[in-house]
């Protein structure tokens, strides 16, 4: 490094010589290689690490289902050809059973075709409504064999698919001679509802008419007791209208849009998204081919719209 004084200012500057500048050149370069290399050994070294090293380091594999057993009720029916449905069949007629005690219905049917699906031979597991998702938490049953409104509380405990199997307008049945005028009415302290236990219903009742008394029963005494006028209402799918009517002429259904409209589906153990993955496929594969459509109509939807209730078949969204 050679010096010089700014003639002008008197000040000394220093000047790097063009020797220097090459001997800089070549120790970077040299330095580069060591580092290099260096860094290239690093990159390799996981490769030459011992089994339990890289046991250590390597991402666990994601757990499958709620029991952390790693393995999906897919998996399961697969190798076993049977799957177990959890279900509660006193809510004709999306599922009861025949006079011969064989499960039918709108969701039987639908359970059985993914039965089919899968090569399984179904094996029905009776619970009350209400039981059903403490009882899928439990491992009582593989999935269970009827839809449920999706609700973010049964979701803490069980895994719902993601594809409805049914679209559920919710209706005020009355029982015979009252009438009222709008359902406003119903919140009042002189007014009873039955609700199933444990239900969308329920939850909404609550919420909708928080004066008024409600009666928490299973299905079919709900049904019996607003047909014999100990309630004065319920509130109720679309669906069991038809059959309530018929069974008891005197019962009449509130008039106009649905108090609310629910989602239903099937759902499985929390955290088995193999299962679910098939569940969503197999529903979106037979809503396109009017599998679901056709069913809700047979079972549901031609009896409530001559009824002048909305039902709402689930169909592709890419139909005519």
């Amino acid at each position: 490094m050679s010096n010089y004084k700014d003639v002008k200012s008197g000040r000394e500057e220093s000047v790097i010589s063009d020797t220097s500048i090459t001997d800089r050149r070549k120790f970077i370069k040299n330095a580069g290689l060591v580092l290099g290399a260096g860094a290239v050994s690093a990159m390799a070294a996981p490769a030459l690490a011992s089994p339990a090293m890289a046991a250590k380091v390597s991402p666990s594999a994601p757990v499958i289902n709620a029991t952390g057993s790693g393995s999906s009720i897919l998996d399961k029916v697969l190798a076993t050809k049977e799957i177990s449905f959890g279900v509660d069949l006193t809510f004709a007629p999306l599922q009861f059973k025949t006079a011969s005690g064989v499960p039918t219905g709108y969701i039987v049917d639908l359970a059985n075709l993914l039965a089919a699906s899968l090569g399984a031979k179904p094996k029905w597991v009776e619970i009350p409504f209400g039981d059903l998702f403490a009882g899928q938490a439990a491992g009582k049953f593989d999935m269970s064999g009827i839809a449920a409104t999706i609700k973010p509380e049964r979701a803490q405990k069980v895994l719902f698919s993601g594809a409805p199997a049914f679209v559920e307008s919710n209706v005020v049945l009355l029982k015979p001679g009252y009438k009222i005028s709008s359902l406003d009415q119903l919140n009042s302290a002189s007014v009873t509802i039955a609700v199933v236990l444990g239900s969308s219903q329920e939850s909404a009742a609550k919420l909708l008419y928080p004066k008024a008394k409600l009666k928490r029963l299973d299905n079919q005494a709900a049904l019996a007791d607003v047909s014999a006028g100990r309630s004065n209402a319920m509130i109720v799918g679309e669906f069991s209208v038809a059959d309530a009517i018929k069974a008891t002429p005197k019962l009449t259904v509130f008039k106009g849009k649905p108090v609310f409209v629910d989602e239903n589906s099937f759902f499985m153990p929390a955290g088995d998204f193999v299962m679910k993955n098939y569940v969503d496929t197999w529903l979106r594969y037979e809503t396109s081919h009017n599998t679901l459509a056709g069913l809700w109509d047979k079972y549901v939807g031609n009896g409530a719209r001559k009824l002048g209730l909305q039902s709402v078949s689930v169909k592709s969204n890419w139909s005519a």
